[in-house]
C-alpha cells in the first residue's frame, strides 16, 4: 500500500515521541507536521470552526523553520490555551508565514500528554526523491 501523497504519523521513541510528516510541497508538509504534533496530545476531529491567528518565524534552514514553527504552536497552547485544528504556511525565502485556526484546549479530546519541545537530534527536513517532501523529528512530552 502506497502512502497517501500528504500525511502523518507519530510513533513512539524512547521517552518521546517522533513525528513525521510528508507532503507534495514544503508548505504542506509544514502543515502535516503541526497536524502530528497537535496528533501528540489531542484529538481535534470534531472541535469547532476556531479563530485564524496569523504567524511569521524565520529566518533559518528549513529545520530551524520546522522548530520554530513547532514552538510558536506551543507557545500559544501554553500562553493561551490554544491549539490549532488546522495550519495554513506559506514560505517566502527563509521565513514561514501563515494562519494557525486556533481552538480552546476545552473544545478538543486530550489524548497524552503536552509536547514540551522539539529535539534538534535526529530532525529532518526536505525532498524524499519520489516528489515529495518529509520531516521527521522527536519531540519531547
Amino acid at each position: 500500500m502506497s502512502e497517501r501523497r500528504r500525511g502523518h504519523r507519530t510513533r513512539p521513541h524512547t521517552a518521546d515521541v517522533r513525528i513525521e510528516a510528508w507532503g507534495p510541497t514544503a508548505e504542506a508538509c509544514y502543515e502535516e507536521a503541526v497536524a502530528a504534533l497537535v496528533a501528540v496530545f489531542a484529538d481535534v476531529t470534531g472541535a469547532p470552526a476556531g479563530v485564524s491567528q496569523r504567524f511569521a518565524v524565520g529566518p533559518g534552514s528549513p529545520e530551524r523553520l520546522l522548530v520554530q514553527l513547532v514552538d510558536e504552536v506551543l507557545t500559544g497552547l501554553d500562553a493561551d490555551g490554544l491549539v490549532p485544528r488546522a495550519a495554513r504556511v506559506e514560505q517566502r525565502g527563509d521565513t514561514l508565514v501563515g494562519e494557525l485556526v486556533q481552538v480552546p484546549v476545552g473544545a478538543v479530546r486530550v489524548t497524552g500528554s503536552v509536547a514540551k519541545g522539539v529535539s534538534f537530534q535526529g530532525l529532518r527536513f526536505g525532498p524524499d526523491g519520489r516528489g515529495r517532501w518529509r520531516c521527521r523529528a522527536i519531540v519531547d512530552v
